[in-house]
C-alpha cells in the first residue's frame, strides 16, 4: 500500500515540478519577446509552438506515472506549480534573465535591423533585375 502513495506523491512532485519548469520556459519566451519587438500574429504562432511543445513533457509525466491517465489533481498540481513560479521566483528570475539578455538586446536589435536591411537589399535587387529582363524581352 504504501508503494502505491509514494507512486502518488512522487507523480504529484513531478507534476508540480513540471508547472513550475513550463513557466520558466515561458519566461524565456517572454524575455525574447522583449528583446526583439514581435507583431500580434507571431506572438500567436510562438504561443501555439509553445503549448504544443509544452503538451509533450506534460503527456510523457500523465503516461508514465499515471498509465495515461488524466487525473484532476495532475492538472491541479500543474497549475499549481506554474502559479508557484509566477506569484514566487518569477521576479528575481526575470531580473536575472533580464541581466544576463539584457547587455544583448542593443546589439541584438541591431543584428535585426541588419539582417531586414539585407533582404530588403537582395529583393531590390531582384526586382530591379526582373524589371531589366522585362524591358530587354
Amino acid at each position: 500500500m504504501s508503494e502505491i502513495i509514494h507512486g502518488q506523491v512522487t507523480f504529484l512532485l513531478v507534476t508540480l515540478c513540471c508547472g513550475m519548469a513550463l513557466m520558466f520556459c515561458y519566461e524565456v519566451l517572454r524575455i525574447l519577446r522583449w528583446m526583439a519587438k514581435h507583431t500580434g500574429i507571431v506572438i500567436w504562432i510562438e504561443d501555439i509552438l509553445y503549448w504544443a511543445a509544452a503538451s509533450i513533457p506534460v503527456f510523457y509525466i500523465f503516461f508514465i506515472y499515471n498509465d495515461g491517465e488524466i487525473r484532476w489533481y495532475g492538472i491541479l498540481m500543474l497549475v499549481m506549480g506554474a502559479w508557484l513560479y509566477e506569484n514566487g521566483i518569477s521576479r528575481p528570475v526575470r531580473k536575472r534573465l533580464v541581466k544576463i539578455f539584457g547587455s544583448h538586446r542593443p546589439s541584438f536589435l541591431r543584428w535585426i535591423k541588419n539582417k531586414i536591411k539585407k533582404a530588403q537589399i537582395k529583393r531590390n535587387k531582384k526586382k530591379q533585375i526582373k524589371k531589366i529582363k522585362i524591358k530587354r524581352g
